[in-house]
Order: C-alpha cells, then sequence, then structure tokens
C-alpha cells in the first residue's frame, strides 16, 4: 500500500510539474499530435501504394510487354498479338499471359440483360501464372475449354444467390466481345484492392486471336535480367521487319511496378504515382522538424524557468539523475498524450479516407508509438542535457549569464523553420495553379453539370438518335452529344488522310462525333465554320456502310462527300499554311470502316484543344461527324446548371421510355477527370494541408519565443520608453529582430522550391508557368501572418507603463 502511495505522490506531482506550462505544453501537444496522426496516416497509405500486386506469389517473375514503335508514345496494348508460342521460345521467359479488356458488354442471363463494364478475356493458364485464389475450381483448368467463364464470389452471389453457378450459361456479346453462350467453370475471390486491375467476370481467349489488343504478362525464369530479356524481343520483331526505318523497342515493367511507375496510354485503371509517395514522405518530415524545433525550443524555455527549482534541488544533495528523471517523465507523459491524441485524430482520418487503422499489425503500430516515443525523449532532453550544468549551484556565474534561448541562439533553427513554411506554401501555390491549369485546358474541365455515358452496347447506341431527339424537347437538357470516346482517353485510332494534289498520305489520329459535338464543348472554329446537320440518317449510312464493306461481286462506288474539321496542328501537317487557306481544301481518308464515304472538304479549323490528357502533347487531329452508331460508343449530356437534380430526374425518365431494358450508367465529367488526375487532385489537397498545419504550427511556435524575448526584455522597453522612445518605435525594433530571418528563409526557399516544381512539371506536356509573383505573394503573405502573430505582443509591451516595467529593478 505505501509502495502504490508513493507512485500516485509521483505521478500527481508530474502531472502538477506538467501543467505549470500549460501554453507551452499545450503547443507542443497539438503540433505532436497532429504530426503523429499525419505520420500514421501516411504510413497505412504509403504502404498500401507499394504493396500492390505484390500478393502474387510470382510478383517479383512477372512482367509486362509493351512494344515502342519509333518514338511514338507508348500503348500498354500490343495489337494482334499471338505470339504467345514464340515468346516462349526466348530464353529466360517461361510462361505468357495475354489479357483482353473489353469496356463494356452484354451479358443475357434467364432473358434479362445487364450492361457489363472492365470484362477481360485471358489466356488458359491466367490463374497459374497470377494469384487470384479460386474458391471453386482447379486453376490449371477452369479456362482451358473454349466459351468458359470464371466470375467472382460478389457476382456469383449477386446473380445466383444460394445455387452454384458451375454448369451455369450465360450469353455474352458486345463490340470488341465474339457474341457467345459461355459456361461457368470457377469462382474466384474478389480482387483485391492493391490489385492494378480488377473484374468481376474472365472469359477464355483463345490463343490463336490475332485481331484484338491485348495487355501482355510474361513470367520470366528466376534471376533473368529483364533489360537482356527486352532485347531479345526487340530483335524478334526487327527481324523481319521490311522497312528498315520502323523500330520496334520492347519494354519490359516489372508487374510490382506497373502502379506507380507505369505511364503508357490506355492504363488498365488509374495508376498511382512514386512522386505523390515521395511527397507524402517528404510532406511528413517537413512538418515533423517543425514540431520537433518546437517542441526543442518550448522544453528549453521551460527548463530555465524551473532553473531555480532544480538548483535548491541539487543545493539539498539531488543529483544530476534526479533532473534527467524528472525531464524524463514530463517528456513521457507528453509522448504518451501525443501518441494518445494522435491515435484519435487518425481513426478519424481513416473513416474519412475509407482505411482502417486494424491494417496496421500490433509490430507496426508498436514501432511507430515506440519510435515517436523515443524521439520525443530525446529531442526534450537536449536542452536539459546542455543546461544541466547551470543548475549545480545558486549564486555563481551561470546565474547571471543570459538565458541559453535568447533570439542569437536559436535564429538560425528559425530560418530554418520558415525555410520550410515557405517552401511548403509556395509548392502548394505551384500545385493548385497546375491544377487550375488543368481544369480551364481540358475540355469541360470546368463545368460540374456534363454527365458522361462511357462505352454503350449496340442496342442502346442503335437509339442514340431517338434519346438525343427526346431529351432536346426539355428545357432542362442543354445539349447532347455522342463521340467515339470520352474527353481524357487517348485518340491514336488513325486515319490516311491525302491532300488533293499531292501523292503523299499522312497518317493521322481522328476522332469520330455526332452534330452538335463542337458548340457542346464551345469549341469555335478560328477558320471557316462548324459542321452542318447530318444530311443521310443513321439508316441510310448503315446501308451504304454494309454495301461498301461487304464482299461482294459487285462493286459499288460511292461518290458522297463530307465535312471535315481540322485542329491547328493537323493543318500545320497537312502543309496547307493559315487555317484560312486550308477552308475548302479537298481531302481523301482512308480507313477500312471509316472508308465508306472516303473524300470531303475541310469546313472548318479549331484550336488544338485539350481532348486527351495534359501529359499528352496535342496532336494533329481529323474531326469526322457521322451518324452511324458503330462510331459513337459515349454519350453526353449537358444538364441545366441552375437545377441539375431535377435536370438529372427528366435525364432518368426520358432514358428509361428510351431504353426500358438498359439501366443509365452515368458518371460525371469532372468525376472521370479525377480518377485521371487522381494523383494531382491529391498532392494539391495534400500540400494544401501540410501548408497549413506547417504555418500554425510555426506561428504558434513564433508567438511562444515571441513572449519570451519580450519578457526577457521589459525593463529594457521600459528604460527607452522613459528616454523618450515611442511606442511605434519599440514595435518597429522587436518585429525587425526576426523580420530579416523570415526574409532569408525566403531566399532559401525559393531556389529549392523552383527546382522541385520544375521536376513535378516535366510529366505534363501542358504545363503552367512559374510566374515571380507565386513566389513574391507566398513569401509577403507568410510574413504578413507572422507579423500579425507577433505584433499584438509587441504592442502591448510597447505601450506598457514604463513605471511598472521598472518596478522590479
Amino acid at each position: 500500500m505505501h509502495d502504490s502511495t508513493i507512485i500516485m505522490t509521483n505521478i500527481l506531482f508530474v502531472f502538477r510539474r506538467f501543467l505549470k506550462s500549460k501554453y507551452l505544453r499545450a503547443v507542443n501537444l497539438l503540433g505532436l499530435s497532429m504530426i503523429f496522426a499525419c505520420m500514421v496516416l501516411s504510413y497505412i497509405h504509403v504502404e498500401k501504394e507499394l504493396s500492390y500486386d505484390r500478393f502474387n506469389v510470382n510478383a517479383d517473375r512477372i512482367a509486362r510487354l509493351t512494344l515502342q514503335y519509333n518514338d511514338e508514345p507508348i500503348d500498354g496494348r500490343i495489337y494482334g498479338f499471338s505470339g504467345a508460342n514464340i515468346l516462349s521460345k526466348i530464353a529466360g521467359i517461361e510462361q505468357t499471359v495475354a489479357l483482353t479488356h473489353i469496356n463494356t458488354g452484354v451479358m443475357t442471363y434467364k432473358g434479362k440483360p445487364q450492361i457489363l463494364h472492365d470484362i477481360y478475356c485471358a489466356s488458359a493458364n491466367f490463374f497459374q501464372v497470377f494469384s487470384y485464389p479460386l474458391v471453386i475450381g482447379q486453376k490449371n483448368k477452369v479456362l482451358q475449354s473454349p466459351h468458359s467463364i470464371v466470375v467472382s464470389e460478389s457476382f456469383a452471389r449477386r446473380l445466383f444467390g444460394d445455387e452454384s453457378p458451375i454448369g451455369k450459361t450465360i450469353h455474352f456479346e458486345g463490340r470488341k466481345l465474339e457474341t457467345t453462350d459461355a459456361c461457368i467453370t470457377g469462382v474466384f475471390k474478389d480482387f483485391p484492392k492493391n490489385s492494378h486491375f480488377h473484374t468481376e467476370i474472365i472469359l477464355q481467349r483463345p490463343d490463336a486471336v490475332g485481331y484484338d489488343w491485348p495487355y501482355v504478362y510474361i513470367l520470366l525464369n528466376k534471376n533473368v535480367n529483364l533489360s537482356v530479356v527486352a532485347k531479345k524481343v526487340s530483335d524478334l520483331y526487327n527481324k523481319d521487319s521490311s522497312d528498315k526505318d520502323f523500330k520496334t523497342k520492347a519494354h519490359l515493367m516489372p508487374l510490382t511496378d506497373i502502379h506507380l511507375h507505369s505511364r503508357v496510354m490506355r492504363e488498365l485503371e488509374p495508376n498511382g504515382n512514386i512522386y505523390f509517395v515521395y511527397l507524402i514522405i517528404g510532406s511528413n518530415i517537413l512538418l515533423l522538424v517543425i514540431v520537433l524545433f518546437n517542441l526543442w525550443l518550448n522544453t528549453g524555455l521551460i527548463f530555465s524557468d524551473n532553473k531555480k527549482y532544480y538548483q535548491l534541488l541539487r543545493l539539498n544533495g539531488a543529483s544530476s539523475f534526479t533532473v534527467l528523471r524528472d525531464e524524463t517523465l514530463l517528456a513521457l507523459l507528453l509522448g504518451l498524450l501525443s501518441v494518445a491524441f494522435g491515435l484519435l485524430i487518425a481513426s478519424y482520418g481513416t473513416s474519412v479516407l475509407h482505411y482502417s487503422l486494424s491494417i496496421l499489425g500490433s509490430g507496426e503500430i508498436i514501432m511507430l508509438c515506440g519510435g515517436f516515443l523515443a524521439l520525443i525523449i530525446v529531442v526534450s532532453l537536449l536542452p536539459v542535457l546542455v543546461s544541466l550544468s547551470s543548475t549545480l549551484f545558486l549564486n555563481t556565474s551561470s546565474e547571471i549569464k543570459p538565458l541559453g534561448f535568447s533570439f542569437s541562439n536559436v535564429k538560425y533553427m528559425l530560418v530554418a523553420q520558415y525555410s520550410i513554411v515557405m517552401f511548403v506554401i509556395i509548392l502548394a501555390v505551384g500545385i493548385s495553379k497546375q491544377v487550375s491549369f488543368i481544369k480551364n485546358t481540358q475540355v469541360g474541365g470546368n463545368d460540374s453539370t456534363i454527365l458522361v455515358m462511357n462505352e454503350q452496347p449496340d442496342q442502346v447506341k442503335m437509339r442514340y438518335k431517338l434519346l438525343k431527339t427526346e431529351l432536346d424537347k426539355h428545357s432542362e437538357i442543354k445539349g447532347v452529344t455522342a463521340a467515339m470516346q470520352l474527353p481524357g482517353s487517348a485518340i491514336r485510332d488513325m486515319v490516311g488522310v491525302e491532300l488533293e494534289g499531292k501523292t503523299k498520305e499522312e497518317q493521322m489520329p481522328l476522332l469520330v462525333v455526332s452534330e452538335d459535338f463542337l458548340p457542346f464543348f464551345n469549341i469555335k472554329p478560328i477558320a471557316g465554320r462548324s459542321f452542318q446537320s447530318d444530311k443521310m440518317t443513321s439508316d441510310e449510312q448503315f446501308q451504304l456502310f454494309t454495301k461498301m464493306t461487304t464482299p461482294s461481286k459487285e462493286k459499288y462506288s460511292c461518290n458522297l462527300s463530307e465535312e471535315y474539321v481540322l485542329n491547328a496542328k493537323a493543318v500545320t501537317l497537312l502543309g496547307l499554311g493559315s487555317p484560312e487557306k486550308a477552308i475548302g481544301k479537298r481531302l481523301t481518308i482512308n480507313h477500312s470502316s471509316l472508308g465508306y464515304i472516303n473524300h470531303g472538304n475541310i469546313c472548318g479549323v479549331v484550336n488544338s484543344f485539350t481532348y486527351t490528357t495534359m501529359y499528352e502533347d496535342t496532336i494533329p487531329m481529323i474531326i469526322i461527324q457521322r451518324p452511324l452508331h458503330f462510331f459513337l460508343n459515349c454519350f453526353m449530356v449537358h444538364l441545366d446548371p441552375k437545377n441539375t437534380e431535377q435536370s438529372l430526374g427528366v435525364f432518368n425518365k426520358v432514358w428509361s421510355e428510351v431504353n426500358p431494358d438498359y439501366p443509365a450508367g452515368y458518371s460525371f465529367l469532372q468525376d472521370e477527370y479525377a480518377k485521371v488526375y487522381r494523383n494531382e487532385w491529391n498532392a494539391e489537397m495534400l500540400v494544401r494541408v501540410f501548408s497549413i498545419l506547417c504555418l500554425i504550427i510555426a506561428n504558434l511556435g513564433l508567438v511562444i519565443f515571441m513572449a519570451f524575448i519580450i519578457k526577457s526584455r521589459t525593463k529594457e522597453i521600459g528604460i527607452r520608453k522613459v528616454n523618450g522612445a515611442k511606442s511605434l518605435e519599440i514595435v518597429r525594433m522587436l518585429n525587425l529582430s526576426f523580420i530579416r530571418w523570415i526574409v532569408l528563409a525566403f531566399v532559401i526557399a525559393i531556389p529549392l522550391v523552383y527546382f522541385i516544381m520544375q521536376r513535378w512539371l516535366q510529366d505534363f506536356a501542358h504545363k503552367t508557368t512559374l510566374d515571380w509573383w507565386i513566389f513574391t505573394l507566398a513569401g509577403l503573405f507568410v510574413l504578413l501572418l507572422s507579423l500579425l502573430s507577433v505584433s499584438w505582443m509587441t504592442w502591448r509591451a510597447a505601450t506598457t507603463n514604463p513605471v511598472d516595467s521598472l518596478k522590479g529593478e
């Protein structure tokens, strides 16, 4: 009982000592709690980002093959791949998996059709190479039979309930999907979140297929050099090439690098970015430095205030160990409270970010908490160890020396701290400027009322004209259009274009659109005009398309002419000079599908608008207006911005009347851009949050430190006032003592943040400018806010009655 009483007494004593300097402790507790919460959340996120695809047993042996033709951008797919057997003969390659992504297909079960997205056709050895566990079926058999299909657990449960799905037959059809009745042969567990692609349906892909665009993965032998194998693949493709100027270069990317490092066109899903991981780690380190600086400073100030107490203890026989023990207990209490509050904040943050603290193992939690506690104790004891000798005796020279935490002793740490604050804030402004540039440059990027529908099945596309007609009857709908693909995706379907009078044919990307496309996105011609209304109906064009593309003994010729719109880069590529000179020029196009009408005149030229992404440079492009449903895969609807909910209700009502068997699956264009630019959006939010935290914590530390400086110079201020100094002069004197160091911090931060921003902007083909005012305004903002934070204290000190200041003299 006696021992427990002593322990309780010691605990209460520590708490009383802790609360004695409650304002300084509160500043430390706030900063430490926030940085620990940030560290926990960042650790969870970074661990998740680095774990992608590592659940595969063969993760270190699987690589994705891509081919680069000359210096063109790399497509993630390989056209017409049927070389699995050929590749397997290359030394180092054990197996090859081809994976075809079907954007949209129609599944019919028991007479009920459903639109499905993200269907995959995979080689028979898919489950042997990848480690996606099967709930039912054997990995070496489930995809062996023609027209076999494997579904996910959630899909099977949703479609069949408690019935066994094995042996059930489902009908599939789609633009890129062979019409077939597929038999379910297995069920796999739902793909983990840290897989670089996800699906609920995998169909068998015959190895003999040579007309699709599969993603190709290679299982390598152990300890094989990727660059050596890649060169062998390159040599294989170039060996039989008849065009010596046409070079194919193979690239092999490790499976575990795809999520964070791959930047090819048409990724299976939006990827992460390793630079965002670096940004998270760097932001935590910078904020931690600021918090630890405040901890070091405040601990030193508290110890200086308590120096006489420790001197009395030492005078009465206490040892240095007693002083260190007391300060260690105080640091431990601060650390425990910081960890506890930090975990509470982190638990709230995980709910917002849809994470869970439970994903951290007990060992990871102990490591984070223990390491953070140790860091707090070490930093807290540094000023104690430096000043420990001053507690030895009273009335010594150490008693009359200035306190160890004068401005001159911490100015360098103050400069370092505010350099970090300036760096983070300028970085936040620069990233926000690029994000705003993206939104203003990307078509429809700033419009939150554009509804988009990804690739639709033929049954829906054939009713597009009816859908548009019915929607246009309602004032709540401001516009309807369709295109071959949605904004933000790659445009790499090429058409041969020949200018009248020239024999050289140029290969040019094309975008097929329906009427009203250019006005829909407010794309105005810089020369000529936009498209006129379609002269032929969809049915008439379909009949013409059938005649022109169906093999027949009877030859058909088409004399129909159409209109084309070029972007400015296409005008340059064709050597047309100015946009005005291009108007009326006759073009001939060569394309296996679109060639049923193979010539026309240029009716308009538009600026090179960004329809793809900001990562890709503007490309020469020809825009063709066709009403045929084969080419109008995606729909776009502009809702009334004044009444979005009512407009959405009108759209849903009209859709259900026109397409009663196919529920509308839509999203907003801004949400699609948010997927494409996920890392940029996240970086903007992250740096903004960290800049606010850095500024708050740094200013709190500055306020506390300036309060200490003013307290130590109270009598000096009183003497200056007695000798005629004005209040404003004293305020200026006190403020100038730190303004010049903040200016120095600004000078130090500028070159570093400029270098980092330039490196970050290298990923963009379209980038904002780093104007001088970005740096100047950020620096002035920090300076003014810091001045406001301390000026009220210096003003109070300057306006204090000098008699009160000199009473203690």
